[in-house]
C-alpha cells in the first residue's frame, strides 16, 4: 500500500538511520528524497530569495540517493529540493504534488523533563498533513562485538499494535492494515475511558471484547496473526504503556477518532501517542465519503475521542 514515500532529509546522523528503515519498508516502490531550503533574503535589499543549496549538500543529497539504490536495488529514487519559508508546508506540499502515500519523518531526542518530544518541523506534519506519516524513532542495542542494531529496522511491521474505537476512521485504518504487505503479528487494542459505575465499566469491556473478537477472526482468515486487548483507562496513557509492554515494532493508529470535528486532522490521542510513544508510529489518514464526513460530525457531542 506504501509504494510511494516521501522523507525529507536534512544529512544528519539520524536522518542517515532513516534511510535505512525507508529502503526496508515492505512493499516501497518509489522514494521522493527531499532536502528543503529555508529562504534568505539577499543582505543587499532588493527582497529577492538568494540560492543557498551548496555544492556540499548537493553532494550529500546525491550520496544518500546512492545509498537508498544500493540497499535496495529494485527502488526508484527521485531527489527534488525546494526553498520555502514554510519548511512542513514545502514538505507536504511536495508529497501531494508527486502523490506520495507515506510521509515519513523523524523523532529526536528527549525534553528537559524527560519526556519524548517531535522536532518542530515533525509536529507540524504530523498536525497538518492529510497523508499517512510515519514518525520514525531508531531503538540502538550493541551486540557482543560492539556492532550497533536498530531494532525498528526491517522488521517494522513484525508486531503492530493497533488501537481501534470502532469509529468509521478506525474501521478504514484495519481496511488499510489488511492490505499492507509484510505484517507479522497485529495486537488490537480498544481502551475503555467512560463509564458512570463500575457495572457500566464492565458491560463496556465485554462489548469491547465481542467487537475485537470479531475484527480479529476476519483479520485471522487473511491469514494475520491476532492478538485482542482490552483495557480501562486513559487512551493515550494506556497505549504507550501497552506498547511498552509488548516491545511492538509500531503503533498504528488513526489520525482521528470517535468524537472529532470537520477542521481538525488530529485527534488528541493520535497526537499524544506521536508525541510520547517510544516506537515508531504510524498516523493513518484516510479518506471519508461526504456522508460519512456528515455522519461523524453529528457524533461528537455523544462521543469521546480515542484516535
Amino acid at each position: 500500500m506504501f509504494e510511494k514515500v516521501l522523507f525529507a532529509t536534512d544529512f544528519s546522523d539520524y536522518a542517515k538511520k532513516t534511510l535505512d528503515c525507508i529502503a526496508g519498508f515492505p512493499g516501497i516502490a518509489e522514494v521522493i528524497l527531499l532536502h528543503v531550503l529555508e529562504e534568505a533574503r539577499n543582505p543587499r535589499g532588493g527582497g529577492e530569495i538568494i540560492e543557498t543549496f551548496t555544492p556540499d549538500e548537493r553532494n550529500l543529497l546525491r550520496e544518500e540517493r546512492h545509498r537508498l539504490e544500493s540497499l535496495n536495488k529494485s527502488l526508484k529514487v527521485i531527489t527534488r529540493v525546494k526553498t520555502s519559508s514554510d519548511i512542513p508546508g514545502a514538505i507536504i506540499e511536495t508529497a501531494e504534488e508527486n502523490g506520495a502515500t507515506l510521509i515519513v519523518v523523524g523523532a529526536r531526542g528527549n525534553s528537559i523533563v524527560g519526556g519524548i518530544l517531535l522536532g518542530s518541523v515533525s509536529v507540524a506534519i504530523v498536525r497538518r498533513s492529510k497523508i499517512t506519516v510515519l514518525v520514525m524513532r531508531h531503538k540502538i542495542i550493541e551486540d557482543l562485538e560492539g556492532k550497533a542494531h536498530d531494532l525498528s529496522c526491517p522488521m517494522i511491521l513484525s508486531r503492530i499494535l493497533c488501537p481501534i474505537d470502532f469509529s468509521l476512521c478506525s474501521d478504514r485504518a484495519i481496511t488499510l492494515l489488511r492490505t499492507t504487505k509484510g505484517i507479522g503479528q497485529i495486537i488490537l487494542l480498544h481502551v475503555v475511558s467512560h463509564g458512570e459505575s463500575e457495572a457500566e465499566l464492565e458491560t463496556a469491556v465485554e462489548e469491547a471484547s465481542r467487537k475485537l473478537a470479531e475484527i480479529g477472526r476476519d483479520l485471522s482468515r487473511a491469514a494475520v496473526n491476532v492478538r485482542t486487548l482490552v483495557k480501562r483507562g486513559n487512551p493515550g496513557s494506556e497505549i504507550t504503556r501497552i506498547a511498552d509492554e509488548e516491545d511492538v515494532s509500531v503503533i498504528w493508529i488513526s489520525s482521528l477518532g470517535k468524537g472529532w470535528f470537520r477542521e481538525l486532522l488530529l485527534g488528541s490521542t493520535a497526537y499524544d501517542v506521536a508525541m510520547n510513544g517510544r516506537q515508531p508510529v504510524i498516523i493513518v489518514r484516510t479518506t471519508k465519503s461526504k456522508r460519512e464526513t456528515q455522519s461523524l460530525s453529528e457524533s461528537t457531542q455523544h462521543q469521546y475521542d480515542v484516535a
